[in-house]
């Protein structure tokens, strides 16, 4: 499968504990050694558990079995950005993929190169109010913090593939 060929909808489901199941409606673009690449162009929907609408912005998404994280290129014209959702490894599904939010996000906003993580609070939330195992919190801290400092050398093809596959998407 080429890059710009778009195949049938794909749904991810990201789990938010305990907000509820949030979902998106993008394609599968392209499948490597990386993983899994979706791509959301503007319009394509999405929903929660008390909203629904569509995307304002392109995505592309990377994912993988086994890789507590996801990666979300994200084409905002005002903070055009890197974002990795730390989770429990993703899983394929009937309709396409699911994961468990692990709240943690390393962000890498590409207009000043500022890598960041954030949702800290959220997490500590999650932590205290037993809605993450202490396993999972140490996989979120550990992962997160391994995730930052991959966007800060910035050296892994993958960086720049996404890059590359949001720009086509627009």
């Amino acid at each position: 499968m080429s890059a710009g060929e778009i195949t049938e909808a794909v749904r991810l489901h990201k789990v938010k504990r305990p907000g509820g199941v949030f979902w998106f409606d993008l394609h599968q673009i392209e499948q490597n050694s990386d993983g899994t690449w979706l791509r959301g162009p503007v319009g394509s929907p999405w929903g929660a558990p008390h909203d629904c609408g569509v995307l304002s912005v392109p995505v592309v998404v990377l994912l993988k079995v086994g890789r507590p994280w996801a990666a979300w290129w994200v084409g905002d014209p005002a903070d055009q950005r890197l974002e990795i959702d730390v989770c429990l490894p993703p899983e394929v599904t009937e309709a396409g993929w699911r994961y468990v939010d692990l709240e943690l996000d390393p962000v890498l906003h590409e207009r000043d190169e500022r890598v960041e993580i954030e949702d800290w609070d959220e997490y500590e939330e999650a932590y205290g109010n037993g809605w993450m195992t202490t396993d999972d919190a140490t996989l979120a801290r550990t992962t997160a913090e391994r995730c930052a400092e991959v966007l800060r050398h910035g050296a892994e093809p993958w960086l720049s593939r996404g890059w590359q596959l949001l720009r086509q998407s627009r």
